[in-house]
């Protein structure tokens, strides 16, 4: 599903996000680690990121969905579909759409579905949810990302140790309530000769338990090729990009903000001074949250949302990478 030009206007009734008790400055991980302080900052050039203590991906989500519909002319039972697009999962059995219905206090037995698409998850279940709306199926439908990335960190991995965060956002989409756009276009691809360059090895059918004599722990851990997936990024981007606003029938020049996944630091960099866009018109938010996998689009979108001033006719682009390697962006205009 490759959306391009869809003229109907939908709405943004709420975009709320939800983030752990615990904030964990990197001078903490310095002292856990046994590094100098300062160390991890001028490594990952992240100053804090939050962890959770004892909340569940599905405790951090509800606190987005309650703050999305404290702001939302929608109540709770006016919503007619729930997806959960996260990279992880709360559990094996069941998905993560049917743990956070149940902490809702839902009248009616609404649907629920997971999107999982790795760190490209949120991006991918917002655009379903467009369609979602304009088949009519739908008047409203929520939207959710709750990731807790501290679950799986590899602390002997320098690179990925004091990359991640925990955080959570929520969106309620709406064809009657809330701020008026449109998607311009959507793009995805998948590079699958990447497809080990991040990757958490355990949790499936390829590598269960019962599988393991000894330690499961290093299974359930993440690791990740930093260098060789930013090369095969680069491979891809231009064409990536080329395509994606070819079909939105806007340019570059043409956007007025760029909201990307929080990859990483240098990630970031990289993707902005490529694209030659200035550091206000690219919100970088992981000196404050980190990497939170694929609730960081839609918390990021938030950032934008409540700093900067969005006006009618301003175009965004959504935008990130994801394990496996994909890639996926929406184009969308605000009304």
């Amino acid at each position: 599903m490759q959306l391009k030009n869809r003229s109907q206007i939908l709405r943004l009734s709420a975009l709320g996000v939800g983030l752990p008790k615990n904030i964990v400055l990197s001078t903490d991980i310095d002292k856990a680690t046994g590094n100098e302080l300062g160390y991890t900052e001028k490594l990952s050039h992240i100053k804090q990121r939050y962890y959770v203590v004892d909340e569940s991906a599905s405790d951090l989500a509800c606190i987005a969905v309650n703050d999305a519909l404290s702001q939302s002319d929608v109540s709770l039972n006016e919503i007619g579909c729930l997806i959960s697009g996260s990279g992880t999962m709360e559990q094996a059995v069941p998905y993560n759409a049917a743990k956070i219905h149940a902490q809702l206090d839902f009248s009616k037995p609404v649907p629920s579905f997971d999107v999982n698409m790795t760190c490209l998850s949120a991006l991918r279940a917002i655009e379903l949810g467009t369609v979602l709306l304009t088949s009519g199926g739908y008047k409203n439908i929520l939207v959710v990302s709750s990731e807790i990335a501290s679950a799986g960190i590899r602390w002997s991995d320098e690179e990925t140790g004091p990359l991640f965060g925990d955080g959570s956002a929520a969106l309620i989409l709406s064809r009657e309530s809330g701020r008026p756009f449109k998607v311009l276009a959507s793009h995805f691809e998948t590079h699958s000769e990447g497809v080990g360059y991040a990757q958490v090895r355990g949790g499936g059918t390829l590598l269960p338990p019962s599988k393991i004599s000894g330690s499961y722990k290093d299974y359930g851990l993440f690791e990740m090729r930093g260098k060789d997936s930013l090369r095969l990024v680069n491979k891809v981007l231009t064409t990536f990009l080329d395509t994606l606003f070819k079909k939105s029938g806007v340019r570059l020049k043409d956007i007025n903000w760029i909201v990307p996944h929080q990859a990483s630091f240098l990630g970031l960099e990289y993707l902005r001074k490529k694209l030659e866009i200035s550091t206000d018109n690219f919100i970088n938010i992981i000196s404050t949250h980190g990497n939170q996998i694929a609730a960081s689009i839609p918390f990021a979108l938030h950032n934008l949302l409540q700093s900067r001033d969005v006006k009618g006719g301003d175009r965004i682009l959504l935008f990130g990478t994801s394990a496996g390697l994909s890639i996926g962006g929406l184009v969308v205009e605000f009304l």
